[in-house]
């Protein structure tokens, strides 16, 4: 518990941040002197946690997967995620906190639980968006466009077996229809989208220590959405989990339809 002094009146703040790892599913930590210590401490916070910089035992708790953070009182909170795209390392969203306390309740929360409220539509009032909570400066222009030399190393992939397993599919099927969703270019987009689609690992490249044999049974073809969208979630879901959250979300779709 956090103790600030305002106007003289002693004001209590209590932080609450549970730790959802590989191994220990709802890990409490304390010390926590304010929300944005929390969510942006580059050593105890949501970043210092996920750059294992956190003063914890990782080989006991595991890989974390996302800090869960409230605040006393209040009726929002966040899930972060480890997000390599931000300044920060993380990408927040916001939960009501209704919702992080039941997670408290039975002491765990999986991570498809937690992913899916950054899958959750934008414009639902009650699961936002990235950064809600910190104050971004105004960005309406940079500089883009020159030219600089970088090395970095990269993972190697045979584009010859994905144009393989394309034919593959094709030739047992007539058509190369998304796997998770169904959607297929060629008849979205005629001529245009013909042999079109995404070739997706189902063990990702990136967690592969060293060069292993793919076959096509390792392989999916998957739309450009769900790819990019796939790769969000941590632990990576299975085609079959995506399919079957795709398929709920239009339930739930059909369901809040408007009747003719």
């Amino acid at each position: 518990m956090f103790q600030t002094h305002l106007r003289g009146a002693m004001t209590s703040i209590t932080i609450f941040y549970r730790a959802v790892h590989t191994k220990t599913r709802w890990r409490k930590a304390r010390g926590h002197t304010s929300l944005n210590n929390a969510l942006y401490g580059r050593n105890d916070g949501a970043p210092g946690l996920f750059a294992h910089r956190a003063r914890i035992n990782y080989t006991k708790h595991g890989e974390p997967l996302y800090a869960v953070i409230w605040e006393d009182g209040a009726t929002v909170g966040f899930v972060v995620k480890p997000d390599t795209s931000t300044s920060e390392g993380t990408a927040y969203v916001r939960v009501p906190v209704d919702v992080l306390l039941a997670y408290e309740a039975r002491k765990c929360a999986s991570p498809t639980e937690l992913e899916a409220h950054f899958l959750a539509p934008a414009d639902d009032d009650s699961i936002r968006g990235l950064h809600m909570f910190k104050e971004l400066p105004h960005h309406s222009h940079g500089e883009e466009g020159g030219t600089h030399l970088t090395e970095h190393l990269v993972r190697e992939r045979d584009s010859a077996l994905a144009e393989a397993k394309k034919r593959d599919i094709l030739e047992a099927t007539g058509r190369l229809a998304c796997e998770a969703c169904r959607f297929d270019f060629r008849v979205a987009y005629g001529e245009l989208g013909t042999g079109f689609c995404e070739v997706h690992h189902l063990k990702p490249l990136a967690g592969r220590s060293e060069s292993e044999t793919t076959s096509f049974e390792h392989l999916a073809i998957l739309c450009s959405n769900c790819h990019s969208i796939i790769h969000r979630t941590l632990p990576m879901w299975s085609v079959t989990e995506l399919a079957a959250h795709l398929s709920s979300r239009r339930a739930v779709d059909d369901t809040q339809a408007p009747l003719d």
